[in-house]
């Protein structure tokens, strides 16, 4: 399932996510915590992003400006950026939590794969 939220550019749209969110990736499993947030797309790669987000990287993207140069990309909007939630169904939860560590393994490496054809598309 897909669900999007707008990131209200008024706002600090990043503190959700550094602050409500990051638990640290050791805590994942035994928190409510979600895994650590990835670059992905055009956009990050034209910005020299990749891999895991760092909050410094994320705080001055959402601000509209470049994380390599502090220089403004664009020009004052209402809206910091678009929140992309993917939601695996319910039955592959239950597959990830009741199968053994090979399955559970398979079961992330499908979703992540499923994720980035969704967004590729």
């Amino acid at each position: 399932m897909l669900s999007i939220d707008k990131l209200d550019a008024d706002a600090d749209p990043a503190a959700y996510y550094l602050e409500a969110l990051a638990g640290g990736a050791e805590d994942y499993y035994l928190t409510a915590d979600e895994a650590p947030g990835r670059w992905v797309g055009q956009a990050a790669s034209l910005l020299g992003l990749a891999g895991q987000v760092e909050p410094d990287d994320l705080r001055t993207v959402l601000r509209g400006d470049d994380p390599r140069t502090g220089q403004h990309l664009g020009t004052e909007r209402t809206v910091a950026g678009f929140d992309l939630t993917l939601s695996a169904p319910k039955s592959v939860s239950v597959l990830w939590g009741l199968g053994n560590r090979q399955v559970a393994g398979a079961v992330v490496a499908a979703h992540d794969e499923a994720v980035d054809a969704a967004l590729a598309y």
